[in-house]
């Protein structure tokens, strides 16, 4: 006959099996309030919104480097230059170069390469732009084919351009001067013609350019 088991004992066999359990239970819950699933997004969430409180304008989504930008010309026959400005934005300042269409069957802009580079930018050419105190980087704005001279009547040849050497600069933020090269050598070919501008700054920047149609145009945005 097999020994009885007293009821007391019955009892401490069974209560460690639901104590279990339970502490496994408590420990699922503990290990799910610690863990960085749900508590992650808080932070970012926090960081996204002071990054949107800073930047209003959204300016940090603007691509823009120091390297240089270039786009082939997409016009046959010089473009001509007829004004220029320069104006501030909350994001960058911004030096527009406005042309006529001259004998292009189309309002394109003409094609640019825009880089820092350093003087001389032509031979036995001084500008004021590398003389001029607190320009620590210059950026070359050349455009071709452009003219500020339209020749197409060589007994009566037009001057298209009629603006500053020097563009008035009000409220640039890192801008310093904008010159163009009036005297700039030109290729033999005037269909090739170029327009130069300098642009000094402050201090190298990140920058981007744009181009648009109807008035053929390009920008220069150097960021704030």
């Amino acid at each position: 006959m097999p020994a009885m088991v007293p009821a007391s004992t019955l009892g401490l066999m069974g209560r460690p099996r639901t104590g279990f359990a339970a502490l496994f239970v408590a420990l699922v819950v503990i290990a799910a309030a610690c863990s960085g699933g749900g508590s992650s997004a808080q932070p970012t969430t926090a960081k996204n919104s002071n990054a949107a409180a800073n930047d209003p304008a959204g300016c940090r989504f603007i691509v823009a480097s120091q390297n240089a930008r270039q786009i082939p010309s997409s016009v046959a026959l010089p473009d001509y230059l007829i004004s220029a400005s320069a104006a501030p934005t909350v994001c960058y300042d911004k030096i527009t170069f406005v042309f006529n269409q001259g004998a292009n069957p189309t309002a394109l802009p003409p094609g640019y390469k825009v880089e820092y580079k350093q003087a001389p930018f032509a031979p036995n050419l001084q500008s004021s732009t590398e003389t001029l105190t607190g320009v620590r980087a210059i950026l070359e704005v050349v455009l071709t084919p452009a003219s500020g001279v339209d020749a197409r009547s060589p007994s009566n040849p037009t001057h298209t351009y009629q603006g500053n050497l020097r563009l008035a600069l009000p409220g640039l933020r890192h801008t310093l001067i904008v010159e163009l090269l009036s005297t700039f050598p030109e290729p033999t070919d005037p269909n090739q013609g170029e327009v130069v501008w300098l642009i000094g700054l402050d201090s190298k920047r990140p920058f981007v350019t744009d181009a648009a149609a109807n008035p053929p145009r390009v920008s220069v945005l150097i960021m704030n």
